[in-house]
């Protein structure tokens, strides 16, 4: 086996590039380049989902997503009564935090519920 060689040890993920989004294309083909690193749409499984919170929402319902400075630090999907649904990890959760940090809101759409697991869809509010 090879090592990996040296390295500069810093294990936070590089910046996003563009996003292409072709809701704001100029009208030819293909989609405008979005240079907003906040815009991210990223489909993801809920952790730790409380099946009590999880019997209020369904396929179609908007959670509110949610920075807890913790200790831990964590992404939650909450409903509008303010109870955790689950926690969010993603490959872009740094850059969720950032973005909530600087002022931006992020929803999660339930897609669907299957037993105790629930996939949701997290973007821009």
């Amino acid at each position: 086996m090879s090592g990996g060689g040296g390295g500069s040890g810093d294990w936070r993920p590089e910046p996003k590039a563009p996003v292409l989004d072709p809701k704001r294309s100029g009208g030819g083909s293909g989609g405008g380049v979005v240079d907003d690193p906040c815009v991210i749409d990223e489909v993801t499984s809920l952790n730790s989902v409380s099946p009590a919170a999880l019997r209020n929402v369904g396929p179609g319902t908007l959670l509110e997503v949610v920075f807890m400075a913790g200790p831990p630090q964590r992404l939650v999907a909450q409903d509008n009564t303010g109870q955790i649904v689950g926690s969010i990890t993603s490959r872009s959760m740094l850059q969720f935090i950032e973005c909530i940090q600087s002022g931006r809101r992020y929803v999660a759409e339930v897609l669907g519920i299957q037993g105790g697991s629930c996939q949701v869809r997290v973007r821009l509010a």
